[in-house]
């Protein structure tokens, strides 16, 4: 019961004007937040995103988000904290759709585990946790570790992501054994018997700049500054802010 409460309340907090990407009445980068199929820490979790200036965010669940977009709703970026299996071929085009608009997206944490039975969404997000009973063709399954302390180094300093932010340390859930694609560059790398070495990373597809962060399981990441900073960087260089390109 309390996480519905905390549901709702997140979609309350969260709920504002939203402009579209021709920026008619605001210069503020407008951002979805897609949530579902995973229960998180959501009164800290929409805390984090009101420390960031210039932004105006709106909380919404699967599948109700196609059904929003196809509505015509526009953002400049996009960002997954969801962990949603199904899909159909009309959601599919909807998602598509967003890359062929230059929509930036944003994937965090357990969005890694989405939609196991849709191969190509291995080549948006640039990677995949893979669970037994995935479409994909693997032998050998992810696994996650709770509560361990990882000490994330910076692989590019140099990247509008990880721009103001240096190694740091948190306390958060790892992933092992995932899927990454060749051809995505490395942002983020720890070194931890129960993480995989690289956490995070970016590429594009279509038109789209696209991020992810392995971070992000609860209020211990969703109150780290450096954690807050790169998302806050990931949003704006995937929206294509200006400064950030």
């Amino acid at each position: 019961m309390r996480a519905i409460v905390y549901t709702v309340f997140g979609i309350l907090f969260l709920t504002t004007a939203v402009h579209c990407k021709s920026g008619l009445s605001s210069d503020k980068i407008s951002v979805l937040v897609v949530t579902g199929g995973h229960s998180y820490d959501t009164a800290e979790f929409v805390a984090m995103f009101s420390q960031m200036d210039g932004m105006e965010t709106e909380l919404v669940l699967k599948p109700d988000a196609w059904q929003l977009l196809d509505r015509g709703r526009q953002f400049d970026v996009i960002v997954f904290y969801d962990m949603w299996q199904a899909i159909s071929e009309e959601e599919k085009l909807t998602f598509l759709n967003e890359f062929e608009s230059g929509t930036g997206m944003v994937f965090l944490h357990h969005s890694l585990v989405s939609h196991q039975e849709w191969k190509d969404y291995t080549l948006l997000v640039g990677g995949r946790y893979v669970q037994p009973g995935s479409t994909l063709d693997s032998t050998q399954f992810s696994d996650y570790r709770h509560d361990i302390d990882l000490q994330v180094h910076i692989t590019d300093p140099n990247h509008p992501v990880t721009r103001g932010v240096g190694d740091f340390e948190i306390h958060d859930e790892g992933y092992s054994n995932t899927l990454q694609l060749p051809g995505v560059h490395n942002l983020l790398e720890t070194v931890h018997p129960d993480c995989d070495r690289y956490i995070g990373w970016s590429h594009e597809v279509k038109n789209s700049r696209v991020v992810y962060l392995m971070g992000g399981h609860d209020k211990y990441a969703f109150e780290n500054e450096s954690f807050i900073r790169l998302l806050e960087n990931a949003i704006r260089w995937t929206g294509i802010t200006q400064g950030y390109k």
